[in-house]
């Protein structure tokens, strides 16, 4: 897979999403707290008052993981994604 010639139409961040949506266990989450355990895939873009959240998952003991996806090649990846993730948090609590 080259995702550096030519094929960003093909690699977008609505790809990624689904990728993870189909495949959870490619999200390390047991590695940050095993309490997370499995993810169960609940939905993509959902529509929150500050944006829409790109992934959602639950696991078994009804915990969430929100899910805010960047590509590497977006150069405001690793700033916006933080602040995204705490309004997320936020709108949620």
């Amino acid at each position: 897979m080259d995702l550096e010639n030519g094929s960003e139409s093909l690699y977008d961040e609505g790809w990624l999403q689904q990728q993870i949506d189909e495949n959870p266990a490619l999200i390390p989450v047991v590695d940050i707290d095993p309490i997370f355990g499995e993810l169960i895939p609940v939905c993509r873009e959902l529509r929150i008052s500050v944006g829409p959240l790109d992934n959602l998952y639950v696991n078994q003991f009804g915990m969430l993981t929100l899910v805010e996806c960047k590509l590497w090649r977006n150069p405001e990846a690793r700033r916006k994604v933080v602040g995204q993730i705490l309004d997320y948090a936020q709108e949620f609590s």
